[in-house]
């Protein structure tokens, strides 16, 4: 008799309906196991040497491998290039509005305006909001916006700048941007400014922009275009140099979106310093 191929790697002690016992273990067994969300699980394969094997596209995982390993860790080791960044912006945040004058100047919120995204119903996102630099500018052409950071000292500038301007309708959020906790197609469009260079997997960030955005529902992304300033990476903590066109339209076509284009943002020099910094474009989108 010709086994299945989750009987060939099924071993169990007793415990035939569970996966408590079983020996090789799938992407969801294993993050039953840790306790977690099959996103967080994913996180944890990209930060940490997690003991594994891909078999073909599918992941597999010893459970006794994976005990041993989480016994063998030690907290205070623990390290990530995302609490670098967060220790990073919490550090700056209260003079991030000069810093980012020198990557880059107002173009990018004036050209949200130009396109006219906004509408006084829409529920808006902002990943990577930062002290409010898009937040500020679009909460009185949106319903509510909703400020996701990493930094929460970011976010503590951003509250006292809505406060100082009168802006009651920004709510905030601190995560990633890469498991948002909103409801499926909860928002009517969302922001991402200088965002995805500093996630580890933007492709993750693309597909969660995917679930959170209803139909129809736009994407406004800027974001330097791939470049080799590794001074500036090193100085800003940021995970990728920048990013290809073609790239970018290929995760977003891959989670649902047409109607893509990009765009270069003109260069406009305020200054010596300014001139040194990398090219920017704006992509846009709509989710289908």
């Amino acid at each position: 008799m010709k086994l299945s191929y989750q009987a060939v790697f099924r071993k169990t002690d007793g415990n035939e309906g569970g996966s408590v016992n079983k020996e090789i273990l799938t992407m969801e067994e294993a993050s039953e196991l840790f306790g977690v969300s099959v996103k967080t699980f994913i996180k944890l394969l990209r930060e940490e040497k997690v003991p594994a094997r891909k078999i073909g596209r599918e992941w597999r995982f010893s459970r006794k491998a994976l005990i041993d390993w989480l016994s063998s860790g030690d907290s205070q080791t623990y390290s990530s290039s995302e609490a670098e960044a967060r220790d990073f912006f919490n550090k700056v945040a209260p003079e991030w509005e000069e810093w980012r004058k020198v990557y880059y100047d107002e173009s990018i919120k004036n050209r949200i305006f130009e396109l006219n995204l906004l509408n006084e119903k829409m529920t808006v996102l902002d990943l990577g909001a930062g002290d409010g630099y898009i937040s500020r500018s679009v909460a009185g052409f949106a319903k509510k916006v909703i400020a996701v950071d990493i930094s929460g000292e970011m976010l503590k500038m951003l509250q006292i700048k809505a406060k100082e301007e009168g802006i009651s309708n920004i709510s905030i959020l601190e995560s990633d941007g890469q498991d948002v906790p909103l409801k499926d197609s909860s928002v009517d469009m969302i922001f991402a400014n200088m965002y995805l260079h500093h996630i580890e997997e933007p492709e993750q960030a693309v597909s969660e922009m995917g679930r959170l955005l209803k139909a129809d529902g736009k994407v406004f992304v800027a974001d330097f275009f791939e470049h080799n300033n590794i001074e500036l990476k090193e100085r800003m903590h940021d995970i990728w140099p920048g990013f290809k066109p073609a790239k970018i339209k290929e995760w977003f076509k891959e989670n649902g979106f047409d109607n893509l284009k990009i765009e270069t943002v003109p260069e406009r020099f305020e200054n010596k310093e300014s001139r040194e910094r990398e090219k920017v474009f704006i992509f846009t989108a709509v989710k289908r």
